[in-house]
């Protein structure tokens, strides 16, 4: 097969897609020797890394200086130009990592990761908000095959569309080794002293998004305080469309000294955090999945987490759960989980059982026999 693909999320910093197709693809091309992948990215600044191309045995990648803007326009309002013709040959599949289909001579499958920006359209961020909300059924009743990262996100997809269940495929994220790693003491202690952080915190990893719920979550850290538990809450994540209302939060709640916002931070840098926290939480109004989730288990990092989304579907009995949208039920987990001890170790042994379930490995030989069914369907 020819299988070409929009590498264009894992350009620079990856967030939740990027993460999701560059662990995809690099697996692909560690298990598929026999199909041609057809790589394509594009930006007017900025150019593809050679050393983060998937290392495929046949494989043609283009990398063109052209807006990103600009090609999500040809491709989303227009429908073309064909991927196809970038390469000069026909494509018998294309994959993109959104749930708008790649304009193609070939056959289509999208990713779904969630319905937020259906959901909650006014807290979706500006492409999810102006294009997928507006493109996104007819792509989906137009694609030859769906993917999707976790049962949930399936269920939501079914509920809202007339689709035929047979072309949906449940494919759920795997987790980087990295965060399976041994890391010496010296090397904690480095990165707790680079980042000035405390003897005892909260940690969140995550793009600062409405989604995320932050503002709630400054809100739940107040009660914590009026509680007596003194503790900090460290942010890991780039700055995104609700950095203003989580810095009105901080401000209005006073707690400027206790709130510690560490920006985009590379994968080894995450994973120190995840050692070093004492709780992680994930107060997140939906969730296709929660990669950050599985990578606090995989470090033994006790986690309290929404009730909403895919959460309760990866975290199982490793996690400790709460309404969302009550910052005094947040307030109560957090509060009795700090003040006990046992509850905590209970919840990080756990996690590392429950995170050797997900594989990266697993994700890639689903997805490609995936291909191999909607290649021969058409």
């Amino acid at each position: 097969m020819r299988i070409g693909v929009d590498i264009r999320p894992f350009l620079s910093r990856e967030t939740g897609v990027g993460t999701y197709l560059k662990n995809l693809l690099f697996q692909l091309a560690r298990i598929d020797g026999a199909n041609e992948y057809y790589l394509f990215s594009s930006s007017w600044k900025e150019r593809f890394p050679v050393e983060k191309v998937p290392p495929f045995a046949r494989s043609r990648f283009r990398d063109l200086r052209i807006p990103v803007r600009i090609m999500n326009f040809l491709w989303y309002r227009l429908g073309r130009p064909s991927l196809d013709s970038f390469f000069g040959t026909k494509l018998d599949l294309t994959h993109s990592p959104t749930p708008l289909a790649l304009p193609t001579a070939g056959g289509k499958i999208v990713t779904v990761y969630d319905l937020f920006f259906l959901d909650y359209p006014r807290k979706a961020d500006k492409q999810a908000r102006d294009v997928f909300s507006k493109k996104a059924g007819e792509s989906l009743e137009n694609a030859d095959g769906i993917l999707t990262i976790s049962e949930f996100t399936r269920g939501a997809v079914l509920e809202r569309f007339s689709l035929d269940e047979a072309k949906i495929k449940v494919t759920p994220l795997g987790l980087n080794p990295l965060f399976l790693e041994d890391v010496p003491t010296q090397v904690l202690e480095a990165t707790r002293r680079k980042y000035a952080l405390p003897e005892r915190f909260l940690l969140f990893v995550g793009a600062v998004e409405f989604r995320k719920n932050l503002g709630t979550l400054v809100e739940a850290l107040a009660r914590v305080h009026d509680a007596g538990e003194k503790v900090a809450l460290v942010v890991a994540g780039r700055k995104g469309e609700d950095s203003a209302n989580l810095d009105e939060a901080v401000a209005r709640l006073r707690l400027g000294d206790w709130v510690k916002r560490l920006g985009y931070l590379s994968d080894p840098e995450v994973r120190d955090l995840y050692r070093l926290a004492h709780l992680f939480v994930f107060p997140s109004l939906c969730e296709g999945f929660g990669l950050p989730l599985l990578e606090a288990m995989a470090c033994g990092l006790p986690a309290a987490v929404s009730r909403a989304g895919a959460l309760p579907e990866v975290g199982g009995e490793a996690a400790a759960y709460f309404d969302p949208i009550d910052p005094n039920k947040i307030a109560g987990v957090l509060l009795g989980l700090l003040r006990d001890a046992g509850k905590r170790r209970e919840l990080g042994e756990e996690g590392k059982r429950r995170s050797a379930l997900f594989s990266w490995d697993v994700t890639a030989r689903e997805t490609l026999a995936f291909y191999e069914k909607v290649a021969g369907a058409r």
